[in-house]
C-alpha cells in the first residue's frame, strides 16, 4: 500500500456528475481515469437530469469510489505520490448530505491511514490560484473534530 500523508478535498468545478461521466472528462485529457480516488455525488449525476430539472435525490451524498487507492491520483500537482483525493460534485454550494458524507469518509480515512485532521487540506492550500474546493478549511478541519 502507498503511503499517504494527505488527505486533499477538491470540487468538480460542475454542477453535474458521477464517476463514469467524470473518468471520460479526465481521459480526455490525456489521463489514464478520473483522477480522485473518491467522488461525492450531487442530486444531479447526469447532464439530462440538471438540465430537465429532475434531481435524483438517492443520489446525494453517495459515494462512489473512483481510482484505486493503491494508484497514484492526478488530482493536486506535486502531491498526488502520498494523497487520496476527494471530490465533491459542485461548483460553490454543497448539499448536507454531502458535507456530511465527506466527514464521514474522512473521519474513516484519518483512521484507517493513522493521520490526523492537520493531514486534511483543501486543494487551493496547494495552489493559490485555486479556490477549490471552494469550503473554509479551517471551519472544515473544526468539524471533524466532532
Amino acid at each position: 500500500m502507498r503511503e499517504i500523508r494527505k488527505i486533499i478535498i477538491h470540487c468538480t468545478d460542475s454542477q453535474w456528475g458521477n464517476v463514469e461521466i467524470i473518468d471520460r472528462w479526465h481521459k480526455e485529457r490525456g489521463w489514464e481515469g478520473i483522477g480522485y480516488h473518491y467522488l461525492i455525488l450531487n442530486s444531479y449525476p447526469t447532464y439530462s437530469s440538471l438540465k430537465d430539472r429532475r434531481p435524483e435525490p438517492e443520489n446525494d451524498g453517495l459515494i462512489e469510489e473512483g481510482r484505486d487507492l493503491e494508484k497514484i491520483g492526478a488530482h493536486c500537482r506535486g502531491h498526488n505520490l502520498d494523497s487520496i483525493g476527494i471530490a465533491l460534485v459542485g461548483v460553490n454550494t454543497f448539499s448536507k448530505a454531502q458535507i456530511y458524507n465527506l466527514q464521514q469518509l474522512i473521519k474513516v480515512l484519518l483512521k484507517q491511514f493513522h493521520l490526523s485532521i492537520n493531514n486534511v487540506y483543501g486543494h487551493y492550500e496547494f495552489d493559490n490560484r485555486k479556490s477549490c474546493p471552494n469550503l473554509d478549511m479551517e471551519w472544515f478541519r473544526e468539524m471533524l473534530n466532532f
